[in-house]
């Protein structure tokens, strides 16, 4: 089975090239460093460091999950992971993203509304400071459903077996009603309905923190 066909299984193939990265070379080119400084995107990232040439998703605390060319707009999305104290910042944690483009579908499939084989996806994995970053589109709703616009995701790490959190939603999202707030799972801690702000570039803005929790 080639990695694209399975959202799946290049994410556990991305956890494992992680872990022996990280044994294996404990230190890092500068040159690949400020290769992921730089914002390159992170499915170059991926394929240079990891031999993934699939993934989209980085080995550090940011990505870039779009190219400049993808429908939609601009959305940058920052926050720090913390432990489940909600004070301390959780290292070597991994924040598993993925949601639809523009049109709302999560493939280049006609009506692709899930089970998801997700295009548009990333991953980052937090320093000792608990920050992540990433960089991508608005989503666009499922057509014809009253579901908010969302980002999927999952964490996972040391002591931390991979699981769900509240998705992403957006505050001036009509979609985000009372009746759907009261859906919330408090999974993920702190506030998951972000508020935007558009910088002089055109790209929209956003911060959500997360506190880990055992599941």
């Amino acid at each position: 089975m080639k990695e694209q066909d399975s959202g799946e299984f290049t994410r556990r193939q991305f956890l494992k090239r992680a872990a022996v990265v990280a044994a294996a070379l404990p230190i890092l080119p500068l040159g690949f460093a400020a290769l992921n400084s730089s914002g390159t995107s992170g499915r170059a990232l991926a394929q240079d460091w990891a031999g993934a040439a699939d993934s989209p998703g980085s080995l550090f605390w940011k990505t870039r999950i779009t190219e400049a060319a993808e429908p939609g707009e601009p959305l940058l999305i920052t926050g720090t992971i913390f432990r489940p104290d909600g004070v301390t910042p959780a290292e070597g944690i991994t924040l598993y993203v993925y949601h639809t483009d523009a049109r709302g579908y999560y493939s280049n499939e006609k009506g692709d509304v899930g089970p998801p084989k997700p295009r548009l996806r990333g991953w980052m994995k937090t320093g000792a400071d608990g920050r992540y970053e990433f960089r991508t589109i608005r989503p666009g709703g499922y057509p014809g459903r009253i579901d908010p616009e969302h980002i999927h995701a999952t964490l996972s790490g040391p002591g931390y077996t991979e699981y769900w959190i509240d998705s992403f939603w957006f505050e001036n999202d009509p979609r985000v009603t009372p009746e759907q707030r009261a859906k919330l799972s408090g999974r993920g801690g702190f506030q998951p309905v972000i508020a935007l702000q558009r910088d002089g570039q055109g790209v929209l803005r956003g911060t959500r923190n997360i506190k880990l929790q055992q599941v």
